[in-house]
């Protein structure tokens, strides 16, 4: 068996001592003494020697563990101490009843004071071994002490009573002449055995940490053990067995007196001096300032480390009173401690600060009270320990604390198992919930339903392996409203490199989302209709000349929307361009593109189409445009114009492809309009040519190239000619004759229609001059006004200015306007027309019927002339439809009180149908081809004279 290093000296001892008293044990038995030797002399006097010093042994036994009762001492000592008090009592009975001894009650004897003995030994016995078989610790008592002393004394009192009293009724113990009875052998033996089963149970914990002295204890029921042996062997009360018995017996007690003796006294006091001492290691290891003060604050007893930063002169501030060391304020703080201390025995946590060495360091107190010895004062215990570099890592802390708590930027903390632990306000005014609403929940559950599951593996799957993640979420608030972060998760690790926590940095992009989306749609897409624009545009293209080997560019352009724009105002031509994008995508296969360039221009991009396909598209959106539209209570009718070109075939470029498409589209417009063409390499050098036209346009007037010719108007009514229209026209030295269809797009486009019209009035109106001095009076000049012109706010003035400038009556001027110019603005137009009329300027409308013009304006504007445009005149003669449109522009003129002139007369029946038909005056090649001046002049002298007949040769 091993035995715990706790015990080994104690055990040492025993068992040296246990042994060397078995050996004499067993010398003394196995010799035979001689009768002499047995019967020892004196045997009375020494005996009660012997007995009187195991009763005093037995006494102190009781006495050492009684004084220290309110010690705390475990419960086997007390159950000892009273067992050992019967033992005594028992043991000086048995002393009392000896032969020999004076009569106690009744005489002496030996069987009566054999039975004290074996009362006396069973009760020592069973005493020995509840004590060591119960659990050795210190238990509350259940029954009071007085009552354990009482029980022994009645035990002590039944025994004497049966041994004095009614022998008779206890087994023989002793037969003179004989010896011991078998009972008594028997009785010997059996405490024998209670002090070896003490022996054994002591030898067990002494396996277990020391708890109390088992060493001498185990020496002590072994000794006993011994004892009992000896006292089975005598035969005569006199012999040397008796006597060894006996003193075995004293040594027994010796030693179990030397147990009680180890933990009532010796133990204690040992505890006492390795508590003192491990208290003044305490001391010396704290690197606090520990005093001992009264309840005044008066320094009693002063400890400091030597490292410790408060004053520290010990002997200075002994005697001393608190408010004489420190400063006021901190003085009032010791003083509070105190005070709290002596109310509830403790003070902790309260702060003071002072000045050391020129630096202001933080002290917490901790104060505890002593009670007072009898008679005496309370004391109290006070620490002070340097907290500074806590107080200012706290301070420190509660900054950061409140920097997170009030930071704009949502911060999250979260536990190694990602669930959240905190959530600053930031975060809670966001999403609506308060921190403790997402206190333990995961920050998965607040995401929304629409992320992404590829962000979601990649996010998990990254800050599982302890990696940051950095990148946008989709949120959902408490009230289900959604809310897009930037979010940076990054670990936060330990000392020892395990992830403790994560810490989730959020910030609210959601408006820079839609601002940026908002950037995006205005920088990608036509604001009107919704359409890609060319930026856009040229990302799709990149894209579908990767995906496909043929693709087709269309050009789409609106017919006269310029005209709808004027006549309607801007918000209906709005309107138009909605509708017309809805129609054209609608009209388009899904994977093909369409953008919006500017204006009324389109552009689609047929991925995979070749000329075929490209046809078939562009037919589709024809179509389309061409349905009927409804706009402003009015039914009108739109067509389109398409340029077509192919990739690669016609470029490889996008802003080539556009513009050969676009160049493919005016060749539509030059051919009437409403139609599609495709691009071919004759077309580019068209372009090149208006291009040049244009710059060339730009000095034509200048360089006098421009001239104005006069086709004379013929009123049917009277046969004779009252006036010619302005024609311009162009002759350049290095294009020749360019036609006004050629040259007056390029001047309207390029902002020159403003001078060069300028130009065109004061031509005019100098030839009207001439002719009046020349005597033709009657002639009335019709000049044609741009939109451009119109639209300008001082134009009746200027126009009187050039009259009064030329020396020309209002009378002999006409201006031509278009209906597009006259609606655009229509309020403004009936003043400005109604401005020329009282200065006595004509006014007619060219190209009527061509246009969107309202009949209410049309009635309130001062016009007196109708023209009927030559769209309706080519036909006539054989169109039911021209015919039909014509006779009700006449008709409708004449019931506004208006005169009609119809252009572009080149045949006989072209004018007996428009006689006929109430038309008032004509003009066209049938009549007569534009004129020079001098020319004209000559065909008027000349009609005059050949009046009633068919006109002159012109």
């Amino acid at each position: 068996m091993t035995l715990h290093p706790a015990h080994l000296a104690e055990s040492r001892r025993a068992f040296g001592a246990v042994s060397a008293l078995l050996v004499i044990l067993v010398v003394v038995t196995t010799l035979r003494l001689p009768a002499a030797a047995s019967d020892v002399s004196h045997f009375l006097s020494l005996h009660m020697a012997l007995e009187t010093l195991s009763i005093v042994v037995a006494s102190l036994i009781f006495g050492l563990i009684w004084s220290s009762r309110h010690e705390n001492l475990p419960g086997n000592l007390l159950w000892l101490a009273s067992a050992f008090l019967g033992v005594a009592l028992l043991d000086f009975l048995h002393l009392l009843s000896l032969p020999g001894m004076p009569a106690f009650i009744t005489p002496g004897s030996t069987a009566t004071s054999t039975g004290f003995w074996l009362a006396a030994r069973l009760v020592g016995a069973l005493g020995l071994l509840a004590a060591v078989w119960m659990p050795w610790r210190v238990r509350p008592i259940r029954m009071p002490l007085g009552v354990w002393q009482l029980l022994v004394l009645l035990l002590v009192f039944g025994a004497t009573v049966l041994l004095l009293r009614a022998p008779p009724w206890l087994p023989a113990t002793y037969i003179p002449g004989w010896g011991p009875t078998a009972f008594t052998v028997g009785a010997e033996y059996a405490i024998l055995v209670l002090n070896l089963l003490a022996a054994v149970r002591l030898l067990w914990l002494m396996r277990l940490p020391r708890r109390f002295n088992a060493g001498a204890l185990f020496a002590a029921a072994c000794i006993m053990a011994q004892s009992e042996f000896f006292l089975t062997r005598y035969m005569g009360v006199m012999d040397v067995y008796n006597l060894f018995g006996h003193f075995y017996k004293v040594l027994a007690y010796l030693y179990l007196y030397r147990a009680v003796f180890v933990e009532t006294v010796q133990h204690p006091y040992a505890m006492m001096d390795e508590a003192r001492q491990r208290l003044q290691a305490t001391l010396d290891a704290l690197p606090d300032l520990v005093v001992e003060m009264d309840a005044r604050g008066r320094y009693l007893a002063v400890h400091a480390a030597p490292e410790a930063e408060a004053p520290r002169p010990e002997s200075g501030l002994r005697g001393r009173l608190v408010e004489d060391i420190l400063p006021p304020q901190a003085a009032d703080t010791v003083l509070a401690a105190l005070g709290e201390a002596g109310r509830q025995g403790v003070s902790r946590g309260r702060i003071l600060s002072l000045r050391v060495g020129g630096d202001t360091r933080w002290f917490e107190l901790s104060v505890a009270r002593k009670p007072a010895r009898p008679g005496g004062d309370d004391r109290y215990v006070v620490i002070s320990r340097d907290v500074t570099q806590r107080h200012e890592s706290e301070q420190m802390l509660r900054k950061f604390s409140l920097a997170v708590a009030q930071s704009p930027v949502s911060i999250m903390i979260l536990d190694a198992a990602y669930r959240i632990e905190y959530a600053n306000e930031a975060y809670s005014r966001l999403s609506g919930y308060t921190n403790q609403e997402l206190l333990g929940r995961s920050p998965v559950d607040l995401w929304s339903p629409r992320m992404p599951e590829s962000t979601v593996l990649g996010m998990t799957a990254q800050v599982a392996r302890g990696e940051p993640w950095q990148g946008e979420l989709v949120s959902l608030g408490k009230t289900g409203q959604e809310f897009t972060e930037s979010v940076l998760v990054y670990p936060v690790r330990n000392a020892d490199g395990e992830i403790t926590n994560y810490l989730s940095l959020k910030e609210n992009i959601t408006e820079k989302k839609q601002a940026a989306a908002r950037i995006q749609q205005l920088s990608h897409y036509d604001q009107l209709t919704g359409l890609p624009n060319r930026t856009l545009l040229h990302e799709h293209f990149q894209y579908a000349s990767l995906q496909f080997r043929a693709l087709a560019v269309l050009w789409v352009d609106l017919d006269r929307f310029k005209d709808v724009n004027d006549s309607l105002g801007h918000q209906a031509g709005d309107t138009l361009l909605q509708e017309m994008a809805h129609r054209l995508r609608t009209a388009l296969r899904a994977q093909d593109i369409l953008s919006r360039l500017s204006g009324d221009d389109f552009l689609a991009i047929l991925p995979g189409a070749g000329q075929q396909e490209a046809a078939r598209g562009a037919q589709a959106l024809l179509d389309a445009v061409a349905l009927p539209l409804r706009l402003d209570g009015q039914e009108i009718f739109v067509t389109a114009s398409v340029g077509i070109a192919l990739y690669p075939a016609d470029a490889g470029e996008l802003d080539v492809l556009l513009k050969h498409a676009e160049t493919a589209m005016y060749r539509v417009k030059s051919d009437g309009r409403n139609g599609s063409c495709f691009f071919t390499p004759e077309m580019q050098a068209r372009s090149a040519r208006l291009i040049a036209l244009g710059h060339a346009l730009k000095q034509a007037q200048q360089r006098g190239e421009l001239r104005l010719v006069y086709q004379p108007q013929l009123r049917l009514s009277e046969h004779r000619i009252f006036g010619a229209e302005a024609l311009l026209r162009w002759d350049s030295p290095q294009w020749g004759a360019v036609s006004p269809a050629e040259f007056i797009p390029i001047a309207e486009s390029s902002g020159l229609i403003v001078s060069i019209g300028d130009w065109v009035l004061r031509t005019a109106l100098r030839q009207i001059r001439i002719w009046l001095d020349r005597g033709l009076s009657d002639l009335v000049v019709a000049v044609n006004l741009s939109a451009v012109q119109f639209d300008q706010p001082d134009l009746p003035d200027r126009i009187s200015r050039l009259l009064d400038e030329a020396g020309v009556p209002p009378r002999c001027l006409e201006l031509e306007l278009t209906e597009a110019a006259a609606m655009k603005t229509p309020e403004t137009a009936a003043q400005k027309i109604q401005d020329l009329h009282q200065r006595g300027i004509r006014l007619a409308i060219d190209d009527f019927g061509t246009g969107y013009s309202s009949l209410s304006y049309l009635k309130r504007f001062k016009i007196h002339k109708l023209k009927i445009d030559q769209s309706f005149v080519r036909d006539i003669d054989s169109d039911m439809d021209d015919q039909a449109i014509a006779s009700a522009i006449i008709q409708m003129a004449r019931s506004l009180s208006m005169g009609t002139i119809a252009e572009g007369v080149e045949t006989a029946e072209q004018l007996d149908f428009l006689r006929a038909s109430g038309c008032d005056d004509i003009q066209g090649y049938h009549f007569s081809r534009p004129l020079e001046p001098d020319a004209f002049e000559h065909f008027v002298q000349r009609y005059g004279r050949d009046a009633g007949g068919r006109a002159p040769e012109a």
